[in-house]
């Protein structure tokens, strides 16, 4: 079973708007995906959504100087302004570091813990935690991802040309897995949160989508990526519904 790890809670609030979930869009210029993605971000802002972001929106992004792009800058001046109109939402994923800490006034809030959990029952989580096997990446994990590391990153000679080596040559890294959900680890997962208290979960990281029930109630749904074709999720404002599609069929919200 998965031992209990702690998240952020959500203050509680009444307000309410549809709330459209992005998951792994991986935007960076060699990919040549930023253009569309910032078209959508253009009709979100014809609706009364709010937005919330589940992680590896960028294939990469070290949020220390030196390491960030005219990209990621463009993305934040879009949330800051967007933030007295919606509420904008940002939980890191394993292609983000340090954002929590360097822009968190971009966002209504924006956190490196495992998952936001709001006053509803909804938990929502980016999930690169999960798979208790993919012991590599988990180790990676603890290894970059704390004061010391940013530290030393933010201060190593030739970091970005050094940080863009060594993503180069583990791109193809761990695939095996990638390749298929860790179904059981999924379950258990869910099965946990649901003990908690919590009624629905959603994941981002594993790109593709899986529907859990609970085998006492509460659903788990792991949303599609971003990347391949430019999928969204949205939670009606009642929040009984979730609609999923590119998000040309389904942007701008009436």
């Amino acid at each position: 079973m998965h031992a209990p790890f702690h998240g952020a809670q959500a203050p509680q609030d009444n307000h309410r708007q549809p709330l459209v979930l992005i998951a792994d869009a991986h935007i960076s210029a060699p990919w040549g995906n930023a253009d569309v993605f910032f078209q959508m971000l253009t009709a979100l802002e014809h609706g009364p959504a709010d937005v919330m972001f589940l992680g590896d929106i960028f294939d990469l992004w070290i949020a220390l100087p030196r390491y960030e792009k005219a990209l990621h800058h463009a993305f934040l001046a879009w949330c800051r302004r967007q933030k007295r109109r919606r509420r904008i939402g940002f939980i890191e994923g394993n292609h983000e570091f340090f954002l929590a800490q360097t822009h968190r006034e971009a966002f209504t809030w924006c956190t490196h813990r495992p998952w936001w959990r709001d006053d509803e029952g909804n938990l929502f989580c980016h999930g690169d935690r999960i798979n208790r096997l993919d012991r590599n990446y988990l180790a990676f994990r603890k290894l970059t991802k704390n004061p010391i590391s940013r530290t030393v990153i933010r201060w190593l000679p030739f970091g970005p040309s050094l940080v863009h080596h060594v993503k180069t040559r583990m791109k193809g890294a761990n695939q095996d897995f990638r390749k298929a959900l860790p179904l059981d680890d999924l379950r258990a997962f869910g099965e946990a949160r649901f003990a908690e208290g919590v009624d629905r979960v959603f994941l981002g990281h594993f790109h593709h989508r899986f529907d859990y029930q609970g085998a006492r109630g509460g659903e788990l749904h792991t949303l599609p990526d971003w990347f391949s074709e430019g999928w969204i999720s949205v939670l009606t404002a009642d929040r009984n519904g979730l609609r999923q599609g590119p998000w040309r069929d389904i942007l701008p919200l009436a």
